[in-house]
């Protein structure tokens, strides 16, 4: 168990990699080192190949105090996800309200509020309303009482942390709340999960981006030099991934960049 700001790992279940490297050893008929944890990592996703080892295998998620909006990003991801416990979702009493992070204007979300309390007081004070009438007076923003979430790990790295963290774009909260996620992954097995954002990563779309670049416009190294205000001579010794990272693979800045 790992426990990251709102988010807690409850259980991963290939635990110590055991179940991953037992597969691995199977399908790649290696039946005399059937122990080897690394086997998947190192000899399949290094390879491109099949992530066949882990697609079965999960990590379980508590949330707490995470708002209405961002339950909707992350159960987006029916693939993937065996499991939702969405207590928040039943007739429970809302939590509280969480301030949109784009908000400008905070003082205008007050009348959010407003509508939490009104909602407890039919349900829950005079009972004039079963809760699962009520509750659909709740704004969009409330918040959540606990819930429960259990994503894939191939699902979780290839689709949930691609697109909310790893690809630009996604809304604030969303962000903050996968990140713990990720948070936790790393601290259940730090070098599983950083070996696959190293495959999977925020640099893939800069080296996508790079080379569709390079392919259409046929640049030069001192055009690309030009671009960072170097010399032909700098630019040869300059390091060339960095080089290529800082001009053609640079992402143009998100809705949220420009918003901030």
């Amino acid at each position: 168990m790992a426990q990251a700001g709102r988010v807690v790992a409850l259980r991963a279940t290939d635990q110590d990699r055991l179940s991953s490297a037992f597969k691995a050893s199977l399908y790649l008929g290696k039946y005399n080192d059937m122990a080897n944890r690394d086997r998947f990592l190192r000899s399949m996703v290094a390879a491109g190949h099949s992530y066949e080892p882990i697609r079965g295998e999960t990590v379980l998620f508590l949330y707490i105090g995470v708002a209405k909006p961002v339950y909707d990003h992350l159960i987006t991801y029916t693939v993937g996800r065996p499991t939702r416990i969405a207590g928040g979702q039943r007739a429970n009493v809302p939590w509280g309200f969480e301030l949109p992070v784009e908000a400008r204007h905070p003082e205008e979300y007050e009348e959010e509020l407003e509508r939490i309390r009104e909602v407890i007081r039919l349900a829950k004070q005079e009972r004039t309303e079963q809760m699962q009438a009520a509750r659909a007076k709740l704004p969009v923003g409330y918040i959540m009482p606990p819930f429960l979430l259990e994503f894939s790990e191939e699902a979780l790295i290839k689709h949930v942390f691609r697109q909310r963290l790893f690809e630009r774009g996604a809304q604030g909260a969303t962000v903050e709340v996968v990140s713990d996620m990720l948070k936790a992954c790393l601290a259940i097995d730090e070098e599983k999960w950083t070996f696959l954002i190293d495959y999977h990563g925020p640099h893939i779309q800069q080296w996508q981006k790079a080379m569709r670049t390079l392919r259409k416009e046929r640049l030069s190294l001192r055009q690309l030099a030009e671009r960072e205000n170097l010399s032909p001579e700098e630019a040869l010794d300059a390091d060339l991934y960095e080089l290529l990272m800082e001009t053609v693979g640079k992402l143009p800045p998100s809705m949220w960049d420009r918003m901030r």
